[in-house]
């Protein structure tokens, strides 16, 4: 059976250590009199390195035949972010949606919420629309029409399509290997350590 991504990334066991934020696509340029300009480009996206526990030789077979299904850059594969699981704020899981199409940026306009909800969100959480993995950087609440304005990064490169769903509960996006491809490593005991890089997969 041909193998069609993107792949489910092995869920045990859990990564040790996990470096995971946002690539900002600035550029910065210094004017004659050392003013700095900066200028934004899209392309913002969540890149970092995931480091996996101590493998037995079982564990590492699964792991390593995953990057293998992966095939070097070719491949991409869910993965849920390894600290935020589910969000402080009120807002229920699979509840609001995008509420408008063609949206794209940091400023999303979504429904469907309770009425009236303070703290829907709270800065900090962590959601997923449309595979795209968001971090909400303002607080939000609900109006009396169940409406809420989020504020999130990275921006959003691709407008996701009206009516997509707003997830709250173990919120991730699609990734692939930024290096394309993961060195092990193996001692006596046939005990493999393994990391790798990843980077959002745009748009």
């Amino acid at each position: 059976m041909a193998i069609t991504y993107p792949l489910d990334m092995p869920i045990s066991p859990a990564p040790t250590d996990a470096e995971l934020y946002i690539e900002r696509n600035q550029a910065k340029i210094y004017s004659f009199s050392k003013l700095m300009h900066v200028q934004r480009n899209p392309g913002d996206r969540w890149i970092g390195k995931i480091t996996l526990p101590l493998l037995n030789a079982v564990q590492a077979a699964e792991w390593l035949g995953f990057f293998d299904a992966l095939d070097g850059y070719i491949g991409n594969f869910k993965m849920a972010h390894p600290d935020f699981s589910y969000i402080q704020g009120a807002a229920g899981n699979n509840q609001g949606a995008i509420n408008g199409g063609s949206q794209t940026g940091t400023s999303i306009s979504t429904s469907g919420w309770g009425l009236s909800v303070p703290n829907l969100f709270k800065r900090g959480d962590v959601v997923e629309v449309a595979n795209k993995m968001k971090r909400i950087v303002a607080d939000a609440s609900s109006d009396a029409a169940g409406n809420a304005a989020l504020e999130v990064a990275p921006a959003f490169y691709s407008a996701p399509a009206n009516g997509a769903t707003i997830t709250t509960l173990n919120p991730g996006g699609l990734f692939r290997l930024s290096e394309g491809f993961v060195q092990p490593t193996s001692d006596l005991m046939r005990r493999h350590t393994l990391s790798f890089a990843i980077e959002e997969l745009l748009p």
